[in-house]
């Protein structure tokens, strides 16, 4: 060992270097203490930044750099620690040695440095950024800065702002993550980089259980950085203030840290737009940028350090108002908590507080002054401008959360209700939507209603819910009488039509009791009673036109039944002839359904094609064509007719004027409707073979007019003579030639043809007589012929008879022999008995029955009597005179010149035919003549 004296500056230098390298802190610390004249601080801490391995524990030096930093190291030492100076090296090598050892400076160059920081300071800035890039190892890096930054302010930023969130996200919070972030990579983040860095860890976690990372991350991570980050602006905008020789205004300062928070609500409400929740519950968890945790060192830190400007927890409090108008989502659980939200932004801000959300009893009317209405605007709900500080809907006031609980209650009350819609979408539809909008939405929300079973008291209630949500308010009076301007998710919608639409849905649900009570009895009615019985009507027929059957005992002509039935409606609309119409078209369609029907192309009948149908009354031949027998059923069709008649769908005769009065034209359409469907059964009896039931339906049903002058309207008289119906009926009757034989004799088909024939005078219009007299002729002839082969017959029969009769008689008598039995009428029981004279008497007696221009045009005169029926019956039907007893009398009648049985058949017919003549052409051949026949 050289003396003290031998030693030179660079031997002591070098020295210190290789006791550095080789971290003999202890012998360091006597060498620096015993040549504090060459060693000194600076040299020091720069041979140390250098040299000593950033493995090293700062615990093993932390007392030395205590020393360094009160310069205790230059305290005299009794023990002299030993240089070894290596003889080979000059003076001047070592000198040159010095030089080229490199030493780093104090301060590091990669970063802007503030001159009026202290060296020491930055060493430790400098040393804990090497060891966090050699070893990556945070915990050495707090073992240098813990003890001084009690020393160092500026220290004491950058282990707030920097090392605790670094420290916090990588090792304490996620630590199964790994670290992410160097010290270096870490300062360099800044501006909204930083924000997206700071929370990335706590956005991308699938934890849903741990919704309070993200406010506990707002709290200890991003709270302490953009700490740091305000004073390092503030202590840069006092480094330009200070040369330009002014001094940092407090406006400025506000708006340095507003500008910091900024990115953080931005980042929030971009978070929202994905994660709804996270985002809300993070704001609910996290008390604003006055919640920070400063870690161990804000104990320490001044009360006006901490302090935050208002603007900075107005605009926090606005991001809390602007969740409200970003929320997509409209669930019960978005809402309750959104209603947190407010709650918390009023608490901040020092606000009224709200009232609960609620669906029984909607608040009271909030007002909101007109003022403000007028200053909103649809950009101020765009989504890039919730956050701009002069928005009046986010902006947190008494009247912006006084709306915003409006919004909110309307969205929850509309989605109890079944009708989902985000407090945006209701924003929107209540200031600035039209009418047409507002009843497009209520006609949803109604649907909605409508789609899930509810009784009375439920819709009474989504009455009171509805009628607060058009004007929001929930006092009694009269709502129209409220300014125009007053807002309401239904503001543009008349009460009236409100009511009509609350109307139409209690019906659909059959709440028919609630009617009466809302719209009946109450008074005034919500709705005029004219508009109450349209409605009513209406409802009924959108039931029935969505029914698939006719029976009124299901479907929707049951639901049309039920609503026009309720005998409640009827005392209130006596006299309705709206319902009278639906009754006649239920009862008519319900009497339809009984029969198979099916339209065009295989479609099967459904009730809304009656009222569709043209011609309803048309259908009725269809039913005719494809239900066998169903003529026979005539009652039953001429009610259905009837009752579409009473519905309003039984169109008029034609060349019937449409000026008539009401009960004129109602009894015009039955007259037309009934001879319609008589002529229809006609011809569908004619069509199945059924001569019989179509002879019957003529005769019967389809009555001349001159026997009805007495009891029909005039109006009807006149309509019978356009009738076009009832004598082509007829007449088609009076044409028809039975294909296959029936019981009845051709005789007698004859007869009832040309009474059918005669029957067709009486109706047909003045054109279609000579039609209708060559039909007649033909069935004339036809009847001579026949009556004819009969006589011949008869004539043949009788020669036959005295051919076969052995011996001989007496010149004044005759045998007497049996008439022989018509082949067609023996196999038929029934026919035995009665013989040609009998048949002439039925028609006969038929004929005086229903030709009714014989019996209306006969004089004054009596008939001259007949002869005793006992004799024609007693008569034998060969003509000839019978023996025994009777054959004086037999003998009597051929003395005095008897009418054979078919001549007078054929006067009867002539005499019917000569008086349907005489009446069309006004005159009546009795009034010259007697009656040419007798029976």
């Amino acid at each position: 060992m050289e003396s003290l004296e031998e030693f030179n500056a660079a031997q002591i230098i070098l020295e210190a270097v290789r006791l550095t390298q080789d971290a003999e802190i202890g012998t360091l610390r006597q060498l620096s203490a015993h040549y504090g004249d060459v060693l000194s601080r600076d040299l020091m801490l720069q041979i140390l930044l250098t040299f000593l391995p950033e493995s090293t524990d700062p615990a093993f030096y932390t007392d030395f750099l205590q020393d360094i930093l009160t310069s205790s190291h230059l305290k005299t030492v009794e023990n002299v620690p030993s240089i070894s100076i290596r003889p080979d090296r000059s003076v001047r090598d070592e000198n040159h040695r010095v030089r080229k050892l490199g030493l780093l400076p104090i301060a590091d160059p990669a970063y802007v440095n503030d001159h009026t920081v202290d060296s020491f300071t930055l060493f430790l800035l400098h040393q804990a950024r090497k060891i966090d890039a050699e070893t990556g190892s945070l915990n050495l890096v707090s073992h240098l800065i813990g003890p001084f930054t009690n020393c160092s302010e500026h220290l004491r930023t950058w282990a707030i702002s920097t090392f605790l969130p670094l420290v916090r996200l990588d090792y304490e919070f996620y630590p199964e993550n790994g670290p992410n972030y160097s010290l270096e990579a870490f300062e360099a983040l800044s501006g909204n980089s930083a924000i997206s860095a700071l929370l990335s860890k706590a956005a991308k976690s699938s934890d849903e259980k741990k919704t309070s990372e993200l406010g506990r991350d707002l709290r200890c991570i991003v709270g302490p950085w953009i700490y740091g980050e305000n004073k390092r602006r503030r202590q840069r905008l006092n480094s330009v203030q200070l040369r330009r020789g002014s001094v940092v205004s407090e406006t400025e300062g506000v708006a340095q840290t507003l500008s910091s928070w900024v990115s953080v609500n931005e980042w929030l409400l971009r978070l929202a737009d994905r994660e709804f929740l996270r985002a809300v519950r993070a704001f609910l968890y996290w008390d604003g940028p006055q919640d920070v945790d400063y870690g161990q060192w804000g104990e320490v830190l001044p009360p006006e350090e901490k302090e935050i400007p208002q603007a900075v927890n107005i605009q926090y409090a606005q991001i809390g108002v602007g969740f409200l108008y970003a929320a997509c989502s409209c669930s019960v659980e978005t809402l309750k908590i959104l209603h947190e939200v407010l709650r918390k932004v009023a608490k901040l801000m020092k606000l009224h507080r709200l009232p609960d959300l609620t669906t029984q009893d909607p608040t009271d009317s909030l007002d909101i002054p007109l003022e403000f209405l007028e200053a909103v605007t649809k950009t101020h709900l765009l989504h890039n401008s919730l956050l701009w500080v002069h928005n009046p809907l986010t902006t947190p006031t008494d009247v912006s959360l006084r709306l915003s609980y409006l919004l909110l209650e309307s969205s929850y009350i509309l989605g109890t209700l079944g009708s989902s819609l985000s407090c945006k979408t209701v924003a929107e539809l209540s200031l600035f939507g039209n009418e047409a909008e507002q009843k497009s939405e209520l006609h949803q929300l109604l649907y909605q209603l409508q789609a899930k079973p509810r009784n009375e008291d439920m819709w009474n209630l989504a009455r009171r819910q509805i009628r607060w949500l058009r004007d929001w308010s929930g006092t009694k009076e009269n709502p129209d009488q409220r300014s125009q301007a007053s807002p309401g998710v239904f503001s543009r919608v008349r009460l009236v039509d409100l009511e009509e639409e609350l109307l139409i849905g209690f019906l659909n649900s059959s709440c028919y009791n609630l009617v009466i009570n809302t719209y009946c009895t109450h008074s005034p009615s919500p709705v005029p009673m004219a508009q109450l019985e349209k409605t009513i009507v209406n409802i009924a027929l959108t039931s029935y036109d969505g029914a698939s059957n006719g029976n009124k005992t299901r479907g929707g002509v049951r639901k049309a039944s039920e609503i026009e039935r309720i005998m409640a409606f009827r005392d209130y609309f006596p006299n309705s002839k709206a319902f009278e119409q639906v009754q006649g078209l239920i009862s008519g369609t319900h009497a339809m359904s009984f029969y198979s029907l099916t339209l065009q192309h295989g479609v099967p009948f459904q009730p809304v094609a009656i009222r569709a149908h043209k011609d309803p009354i048309s259908l009725i031949d269809k039913i005719l064509h494809q239900n066998t027998h169903s003529y026979t059923k005539l009652d039953d069709l001429l009610e259905i007719g009837q009752n579409l008649v009473s519905a309003g769908l039984a169109p008029l005769a034609p060349h019937v004027s449409l000026a008539s009065s009401g009960d004129k034209d109602l009894e015009q359409r039955r007259y037309y409707t009934n001879r319609r469907i008589i002529a229809m059964a006609i011809e569908a009896a004619l069509a199945e073979s059924d001569f019989d039931t179509a002879y019957s339906y003529v005769v019967n049903r389809l009555e001349p007019p001159n026997l009805s002058q007495q009891g029909i309207p005039g109006s009807i008289e006149k309509s019978l003579e356009t009738d076009d119906i009832s004598w082509r009926a007829a007449y088609k009757a009076g044409c028809y030639c039975p294909v296959k034989q029936s019981g009845t004799s051709p005789l007698r088909r004859l007869e009832q043809r040309m009474e059918l024939l005669s029957h067709v005078l009486l109706l047909a219009p003045s054109l279609a007589l000579a039609e209708v007299l060559a039909v007649w002729r033909k069935c004339e002839e036809d009847l001579n012929a026949l009556i004819g082969r009969e006589a011949e017959e008869e004539d043949k029969w009788d020669d036959r008879g005295d051919r076969r009769i052995p011996g001989g008689f007496s010149a004044g008598s005759s045998p007497i022999i049996r008439k022989a039995r018509d082949p067609q009428r023996s196999a038929f029981s029934e026919e035995v008995p009665m013989g040609l004279f009998e048949v002439a008497r039925g028609a006969a007696a038929a004929l005086s029955k229903n030709a009714f221009p014989l019996r209306g045009s006969r004089s004054s005169e009596a008939p001259p009597a007949p002869p005793p029926l006992k004799e024609f019956h007693e008569r034998p039907l060969s003509g000839t005179s019978g023996g025994g007893s009777e054959g004086s009398t037999s003998g009597g009648l051929e003395s005095e010149g008897r009418m054979r049985k078919r001549d007078m058949v054929s006067n009867m017919v002539t005499g019917s035919l000569a008086s349907g003549i005489g009446w069309v052409i006004g005159e009546s051949v009795f009034q010259h003549q007697s009656l040419s026949y007798v029976f």
